[in-house]
């Protein structure tokens, strides 16, 4: 019986092959796509995912950062940085010879070169392009001896290159030299190691750059800078270079790079982990068994140093170093000033041991230079000046008693015959400080000679000496400071141990004796001088300063283990030599408008030396002046120093002329602006703090 098919069924079995045939399409199309993929991968990209899957080293390739600024003590900007564009090369381990030639002959035709870059290539830098120019193999093979021939590749190029005559150096045309130039200062970086090629590019140059970036494999173009000095430059800020030979080892373990530029002297030394900026980062992933680098390097940016605010008021500086000039010039001519050619004088705060101002001068044909450094370095004999040493160490073990009596005329013994300038009667200590006795000092030393000797007194004077700042280290936060130098007395000899005393036999630096002058006006404290007193973020350029990171405090380096009484006996003896009848700079100070009532002792310390010129034997003197005022409240201390000149004629003056001048210059500063130099400074302080806390 034949039966009727069912339609139903006829269309699902129709349905089957179709789906299963989309089915197959589909499936063979994602086959088709995934070995497109792999035959990508491994045809096209194989190598470098190769490479990339063995990498596992990165290595970090550096930029330089502008370093930061340094501000007064009013924010106005005395060192800062001046931008201009460097091209840099960078090579890595795989750069072939033939690439930094090619890339040199490109960067000479088009750029030119200068005649610094000229300058910087030596003979051998000659000999090198000479070979290179050359089929190596086969100069090898006609000048080298067969015994040449057997020694390492390295010794066969230096005996090559040996080979090289002053007539093949000398064939080379100003072209060679041209690319030469660009090449030796690529084959000087490092691998991985930005190395500037050519510095202050032009507008035209960089857009030349820029244009062929893409066909100049490891060059570059980098935002540097070079340091200004808008108040013009001084030794105490310092000078920046590139790194000492000497130091190499010490900052390449710090990070730093060969080409780096470091503070090598002055607060840029002393500053250098603050004023360093962060520098711009470029990671390369590389093969560890080629050293092949893999894709494109990663950018972590860099920033610019953080800025530091000294303690010195710019304006004031101008001042003081206005008013050695003149009165250097003002002293020269007079009769036995010939060899008198520097002063020094340093203010300080003797309170919080802020550097106010340093300034020196040195006059030389006919012209001065700046020369602060030596109110740092420079030690001399001060004289009379660091009596109130001698006095309150008189004081402090009992040497003499508070206004003890002694009479001054000349000191006999042990066949020595020394005096004061005059014969003063009977004084007292504080008149011994007013008029400046010789012979009190001298008992004074003479009764420290105990049952050791007086060979052992050296030591116990020197040592409360130290206490106030003579013959050690200020503290001061700057490198390297001097501390002058102990005299060596004679064998058998005692009379250098009173010179001791009265200021003529050790010396000292400018920076020591403010010190020693503001420990005395501060009632025994000895406080660290401080050149710097801030520390902070990069300002932007919408701010004055950046965000304040540190404020360094005033430091007290020890205390004099003495009474009260004691010191202010010393410093009413100070105060007599300015203002009482008698004192030794009587009428200098006497104004209370211009100096605001100060203390003070002057000095003068004899040498005899031979004339540099002349060689004569003659006598020359340093003259000096320590002071501080108000005299009931300090806030500012001095010291002047005025090497190699004379007190004959009256012509001791210049160390008060530029006392006086220094102090007036001072206060009418503080006058002019001081009191809201201090508002502004809290105004701007109080905005960033605000800012910060947005």
């Amino acid at each position: 019986m034949v039966t009727k098919a069912d339609p139903e069924k006829k269309k699902k079995k129709s349905q089957v092959p179709f789906r299963l045939n989309v089915l197959f399409l589909v499936v063979f199309f994602l086959f088709s796509v995934l070995i497109l993929r792999l035959g990508v991968l491994q045809i096209v990209n194989g190598e470098e995912k190769r490479l990339e899957s063995e990498a596992v080293e990165e290595v970090i390739a550096r930029k330089e950062a502008p370093r930061g600024k340094l501000l007064d003590s009013n924010f106005r900007e005395v060192v800062g940085n001046e931008p201009f564009f460097s091209l840099t090369y960078t090579k890595t381990v795989d750069t072939k010879a033939k690439d930094t030639m090619r890339i040199a002959e490109w960067l000479a035709d088009r750029l030119g070169v200068t005649e610094d870059q000229i300058k910087k290539i030596t003979e051998r830098d000659k000999k090198d392009y000479f070979i290179a120019k050359q089929d190596v193999t086969k100069m090898i093979e006609e000048r080298l001896s067969k015994k040449e021939k057997k020694l390492s590749d390295k010794d066969q190029y230096i005996a090559l290159v040996n080979k090289i005559t002053e007539e093949e150096i000398n064939s080379l045309t100003d072209k060679d030299i041209k690319i030469l130039a660009y090449k030796r200062a690529m084959d000087t970086g490092y691998a991985y190691s930005a190395q500037r090629i050519k510095t202050n590019l032009n507008n035209q140059e960089v857009s030349v750059i820029s244009e062929n970036l893409g066909d100049l494999p490891g060059v570059d173009i980098m935002a540097d800078s070079k340091r200004i000095y808008p108040y013009g430059g001084s030794t105490i800020f310092g000078q920046v270079k590139q790194i000492p030979k000497s130091k190499t080892d010490y900052f390449m373990s710090m990070g730093y790079d060969r080409s780096d530029q470091v503070g090598v002297s002055g607060l840029e030394d002393q500053y250098e982990n603050v004023l360093r900026g962060t520098k711009e980062k470029s990671v390369y992933l590389t093969n560890p068994k080629t050293g092949a680098t893999i894709g494109e390097p990663k950018t972590i940016p860099g920033q610019r140093g953080k800025d530091i605010v000294l303690t010195l008021d710019m304006e004031l500086q101008f001042q003081l170093e206005k008013i050695l000039e003149e009165e250097i010039l003002r002293a020269k001519p007079l009769g036995g000033n010939d060899l008198l050619d520097s002063a020094y004088i340093v203010m300080m705060n003797p309170k919080t041991g802020e550097i106010k101002g340093i300034a020196g001068k040195k006059y030389k044909d006919g012209e001065f230079t700046n020369d602060s450094y030596g109110a740092l370095f420079d030690a001399y004999e001060m004289g009379s000046t660091v009596k109130g040493a001698t006095v309150l160490t008189g004081l402090q073990h009992g040497y003499i008693g508070t206004g003890e009596v002694i009479y001054d005329t000349p000191f006999t013994k042990n066949g020595m015959n020394k005096s004061s300038w005059k014969n003063m009667g009977y004084i007292n200590d504080l008149d011994a400080l007013r008029m400046s006795s010789n012979v009190y000092m001298f008992n004074i030393m003479d009764r420290m000679i105990g049952p050791e000797h007086w060979t052992q007194t050296y030591a116990k004077a020197r040592f409360s000496f130290n206490q106030f700042g003579l013959g050690v280290k200020t503290g001061i936060d700057f490198p390297n400071e001097a501390v002058g130098y102990e005299g060596n007395p004679p064998e058998g000899e005692s009379g250098t141990l009173y010179d001791l005393g009265i200021g003529q036999f050790d010396t000292y630096t400018t920076m020591q004796l403010l010190q020693y002058v503001s420990t005395i006006a501060n009632d025994g404290y000895r406080v660290k001088p401080q050149l710097v007193k801030e520390i902070r973020e990069p300002a932007s350029d919408k701010e004055s300063h950046g965000k304040l990171l540190k404020r360094f405090e005033p430091e007290i380096l020890n205390k004099i283990d003495i009474d009260q009484k004691h010191i202010e006996r010393v410093q009413q003896g100070f105060w007599q030599v300015m203002h009482a009848t008698g004192g030794t700079a009587k009428g200098y100070f006497d104004d209370p408008e211009k100096y605001h009532n100060p203390a003070g002792k002057t000095g003068t310390a004899q040498r005899i030396i031979r004339h540099p010129r002349t060689g004569n034997i003659v006598e020359k003197h340093n003259l000096t002046l320590v002071g501080y005022a108000p005299f009931e409240n300090p806030e500012i201390a001095f010291a002047v120093v005025v090497p190699e000149g004379t007190p004959q004629n009256g012509n001791q003056k210049i160390n008060k002329y530029i006392g006086q001048r220094a102090l007036e210059a001072y206060w009418n500063l503080k006058e002019e602006y001081g009191e809201n130099a201090a508002t502004v400074t809290g105004n701007l302080e109080k905005d960033s703090e605000e800012d910060s806390a947005e």
